[in-house]
């Protein structure tokens, strides 16, 4: 009996896990060598990462893409790996949420964190080199629990309504892909 109870509730975890963040899809550009990768993902935060927020923590999301190389007789390769940090905070006095790309330094205002965080999913460009061996390109994006305050980190470990994260999301490389202008 505890078997079940503890098995129902990791699946109703890992399901409310995939309901908070999922690719929707990924655009595929090639600039002069480079290729130009946007996923976008809906993101959907609980009720308790949006209080957090309104009340003043500051919430770190990271995305992660990774472009593969395919290796039949091997693992495969990878051949570049990208990093986007981006923290979520909001201004009381300015009743206005603020989006803070950290590798770039850009901040964006948000009237609502629901603007913000369809901006923060849709708009978010990896830049890599151009390879004729990639093959396919993996992507994720979560929140950074060890970007939050060290009184939360241990409480929210197992907490389902922290755990933001896509996994890895596999996506074919185009290979009839268009110059950008």
């Amino acid at each position: 009996m505890k078997i079940v109870l503890v098995s129902l509730f990791v699946l109703c975890s890992v399901s409310s896990q995939l309901k908070a963040v999922e690719l929707l899809s990924l655009e595929q550009k090639v600039d002069a060598q480079n290729l130009l990768v946007t996923p976008q993902f809906e993101l959907q935060v609980s009720k308790k990462v949006s209080n957090a927020i309104d009340n003043g923590i500051v919430i770190t999301f990271v995305y992660q893409a990774k472009l593969f190389e395919t290796i039949d007789w091997w693992f495969d390769t990878v051949i570049e790996s990208k990093i986007q940090t981006f923290e979520v905070r909001f201004f009381s006095l300015g009743s206005q949420y603020q989006l803070h790309h950290i590798s770039s330094k850009n901040k964006f205002s948000f009237v609502t964190l629901e603007e913000l965080l369809q901006h923060m999913s849709q708009q978010t460009t990896f830049k890599f080199q151009l390879d004729e061996q990639a093959n396919y390109l993996k992507t994720r994006i979560f929140l950074d629990k060890q970007a939050l305050p060290s009184i939360m980190q241990l409480p929210n470990v197992f907490d389902p309504d922290w755990n933001l994260n896509s996994d890895w999301q596999q996506v074919t490389l185009s290979r009839t892909q268009e110059t950008a202008e």
